[in-house]
C-alpha cells in the first residue's frame, strides 16, 4: 500500500499514468475516490496523483485536535510532493481541497505550474452559520459515529443535489463518506473547516498570484458561486467556468464537462 511519511504520519496516495504531474486534492469527507473519473481521463498524458488528506481514508487520523489545520494540510501537500520527487505540478482541488490547493499556490507559487480550483470557498459568506454547521457535524461524529454522519451529510446541500439522482449516486457518495474514521472527520470539521480564513481575506495574496488558474463552479453551488466570481475578478488572468445544471460536486456531477474544461486549460 503506497504510504508517504509526512509530518510524522502516513498519507495514503495513488499515482497513475506518466507525463507531467497533475495533483488533485479531495474535499471534506470525500476521499480520493471522488477523482476516479479524472484519473481515468488524464492518466494517458499525465502522472495523476491523488491522496487521502490527513484524517481521511487510509491516511492517518491523529487523535490530537492540534494536529489539524489548513496550514498543516498545505504543508502535508508540500512534503508529499517532495517525498515523491515532484518539483513542479499542476495542482487542483475540490471544495476543502480547493482551499488547500489555492493556499498552496499562494505559499509555493514556483511549485505550481497551473492551478485548478473547483467549488471552493464555502463559509466565506455566512461565515458564522458555516462554522456552526461544521461544529454540528463534528458533534454528530463524536456522539453517533460515521454512519450517522453519512446520513446527515447526504441531507446537506453540498451532497444532496448529487444524491438526489438516485440509488447509484447515493451508493457512490455514501461509499466515499464511509471510508473515514469519525475522529479524523470531527477534527477536520472543527479545526480546518470552522477555522480557515475566508477566501475574501486572501484578496491581497490573490491579486499577486501569477499562476495560470482555472476556476470551475456548479451553477447551483450556492455557497461558492459568489466566491468564485470574486476569485475570477481578483486572480490575474483567471479563467472562470460555471457548469450549468450541477451543484457542489462538479467532478462527479458533470465529469465530461469538467474534464473537457481541464483538458482545454492544460493545452
Amino acid at each position: 500500500m503506497p504510504l508517504a511519511p509526512v509530518n510524522g504520519l502516513s498519507l495514503y496516495y495513488e499515482a497513475r499514468g506518466r507525463g507531467s504531474p497533475l495533483v488533485l486534492v479531495h474535499g471534506f469527507a470525500c476521499g480520493l475516490r471522488i477523482w476516479d473519473a479524472q484519473v481515468r481521463a488524464f492518466a494517458a498524458r499525465h502522472r495523476v496523483l491523488t491522496y487521502d488528506v490527513r484524517g481521511h481514508g487510509l491516511s492517518d487520523a491523529p487523535a490530537d485536535a492540534a494536529a489539524y489545520s489548513q496550514p498543516i494540510s498545505v504543508d502535508d501537500l508540500r512534503r508529499l510532493l517532495a517525498h515523491l520527487g515532484i518539483r513542479r505540478a499542476v495542482v487542483g482541488g475540490l471544495s476543502m481541497g480547493g482551499n488547500i490547493a489555492l493556499n498552496f499556490a499562494i505559499a509555493y507559487p514556483t511549485t505550481v505550474r497551473a492551478l485548478i480550483v473547483a467549488d471552493t470557498g464555502a463559509g466565506s459568506d455566512g461565515t458564522a452559520e458555516w462554522q456552526a454547521g461544521a461544529r454540528a457535524l463534528a458533534g454528530i461524529l463524536d456522539r453517533d459515529g460515521i454512519e450517522a454522519f453519512a446520513d446527515a451529510a447526504l441531507e446537506n446541500p453540498l451532497f444532496a443535489r448529487y444524491a438526489a439522482r438516485g440509488p447509484e449516486a447515493i451508493r457512490f457518495i455514501r461509499s466515499c463518506l464511509m471510508t473515514h474514521r469519525a475522529r479524523g472527520l470531527a477534527h477536520t470539521a472543527r479545526e480546518v473547516l470552522a477555522r480557515r480564513p475566508t477566501v475574501y481575506s486572501l484578496e491581497a495574496e490573490l491579486r499577486r498570484l501569477r499562476v495560470p488558474t482555472l476556476l470551475i463552479v456548479g451553477e447551483h453551488d450556492e455557497p461558492c458561486v459568489a466566491v468564485h466570481r470574486f476569485m475570477a475578478e481578483t486572480i490575474p488572468g483567471a479563467r472562470h467556468l460555471v457548469l450549468r445544471g450541477v451543484g457542489h460536486l462538479t467532478p462527479v456531477e458533470a465529469p465530461a464537462a469538467f474534464n473537457a474544461a481541464v483538458r482545454r486549460f492544460l493545452r
